[in-house]
């Protein structure tokens, strides 16, 4: 009788647990990030932001992933404001929206201003090129300017969960840097 008690109180425990996980997990797939999943171009990405601002210079652009997402975000500076615009990598919808007046400690960030525009090379090009160069999964891109060159700054996430950062001349397409984090 009380090997019949344990038992039964072991398999209602045991699937009580598991249950219990089983209504914790998500069930919603998350979303690929891999590069080549794109809908909609960096191309419609920079109309639909600058649309949203009613032009300006492009001065950052990013690819990213919050909340399963993947997004273009834009910092974008047009007169006396600073705007940044994200934009759902799939639907090309603005998923958020913020702007602020510069003021004139904004004014050395001015002087430094990157504008996308100099970028001969695009970014679709440079993932390209940067997975060519290191198998993985794209997790960040950044436009930069270093030692007065323009470089799209892209991190990957390799199968063996490394960190590597490939940088790629945004006029050419060269590689000019492949750093690993330790």
């Amino acid at each position: 009788m009380k090997l019949a008690a344990t038992l039964l109180t072991g398999t209602l425990v045991l699937g009580g647990l598991g249950a219990g996980a089983y209504a914790m997990t998500d069930k919603q797939p998350l979303q690929s990030v891999s590069a080549n999943s794109t809908t909609i171009s960096e191309e419609q990405a920079k109309e639909i932001a600058l649309e949203q601002t009613n032009g300006g210079n492009i001065t950052k652009m990013s690819v990213d992933t919050d909340d399963r997402t993947k997004k273009y975000e834009f910092e974008i500076i047009n007169g006396e404001w600073e705007y940044d615009v994200d934009v759902d990598f799939n639907s090309g919808k603005v998923v958020e929206f913020d702007q602020e007046r510069l003021d004139s400690d904004d004014d050395d960030d001015r002087d430094g201003e990157i504008s996308i525009e100099e970028a001969k090379f695009s970014l679709e090009e440079a993932t390209k090129v940067a997975l060519k160069e290191q198998a993985g999964t794209i997790v960040e891109t950044e436009l930069d300017r270093d030692d007065h060159q323009l470089r799209y700054e892209i991190e990957i996430h390799t199968e063996d969960n490394r960190e590597v950062n490939v940088d790629i001349d945004a006029i050419n397409g060269n590689v000019l840097k492949v750093e690993w984090d330790d």
